[in-house]
């Protein structure tokens, strides 16, 4: 039998679970008044879950803050990121201008095929098509160059073909694009904005003003073509040409050769012939109406 001791020290104890969930009320009293404002039952294991829920509530707010908050970057790495940035746009223009030049060289070589002056059959790689482009369509034959040499150097010192001071429209000394006669002229309902002159092979095309190349390129419908830009908003464009011996940002002076005429048909349901037009503030003329042809 236990003894007496014994079952008094025991007889007050409880089990774990049975502390765990003895409820203890809290009072909160008013000292002044000895009145009793609030009390509060809760038990150790209220108590417990509630701290474990404030702890976890304050570390997620914690972390949500530090993932959401804007970070000041350091200098170097922002200075390193910047160059970086800087290095990635400079490759992707590099990569843009690389495209464009093939997709440039390959319109031109698809053009060749087409109108027949490449063969399709010496065709069998890019390489092989550069390669005979190269060899059948030369930009300037050195007769060219030197017909070109002759011509500016016969022209340098003649007094007419100096352009006057730019105040106006009927100021401007014009000069013949080409030799010839007009067979076809201005028609803006017919959407014919120019003049087709009649001319020999191998004609001389001069510049009619002094200016700046802005195209100098080759289209299947027009053959070679340059364009020249003028004081006063003028415009002037040299179609179906069989060379051109400027290129796209020269400078040009009045008579200077820019380049030949047709030497045969390349449309055999007209003769050759020279296409000039002339533009001023965005709208044709009728060039007629200010060159003496």
């Amino acid at each position: 039998m236990k003894s007496l001791r014994k079952i008094r020290r025991t007889a007050g104890q409880k089990s774990f679970w049975q502390r765990l969930v003895f409820s203890y009320r809290v009072d909160f009293v008013n000292e002044d008044e000895l009145r009793r404002v609030m009390h509060l039952k809760m038990s150790r294991l209220k108590a417990v879950i509630l701290s474990v829920a404030a702890i976890l509530s304050v570390a997620g707010l914690t972390l949500y803050l530090y993932e959401h908050s804007p970070r000041q970057l350091h200098k170097t790495d922002r200075e390193y990121a910047a160059r970086q940035q800087m290095v990635d746009d400079a490759l992707r223009v590099d990569s843009l201008e690389q495209i464009m030049a093939i997709q440039q060289h390959y319109v031109r070589n698809l053009q060749d095929i087409l109108l027949g002056r490449i063969s399709a059959d010496t065709v069998y790689t890019v390489d092989s098509l550069t390669r005979v482009r190269e060899q059948q369509i030369p930009e300037a034959s050195d007769l060219e160059r030197s017909f070109s040499n002759q011509y500016e150097e016969r022209e340098r010192y003649n007094i007419s073909n100096q352009s006057q001071t730019v105040t106006g429209l009927s100021t401007l000394n014009f000069l013949r694009p080409a030799p010839g006669v007009v067979v076809t002229r201005f028609d803006a309902q017919m959407n014919h904005y120019g003049v087709d002159i009649a001319t020999n092979p191998n004609s001389s095309v001069v510049a009619v003003l002094d200016g700046t190349v802005v195209m100098s390129t080759f289209t299947p419908h027009a053959g070679y073509v340059t364009c020249i830009a003028h004081s006063g908003d003028v415009l002037s464009i040299y179609e179906n040409c069989s060379s051109v011996l400027k290129k796209q940002g020269e400078k040009v002076k009045a008579g200077e050769v820019i380049g030949l005429s047709i030497k045969t048909d390349q449309n055999k349901a007209e003769k050759p012939h020279l296409h000039f037009e002339l533009w001023y503030s965005g709208q044709p003329l009728d060039p007629e109406r200010y060159i003496v042809f």
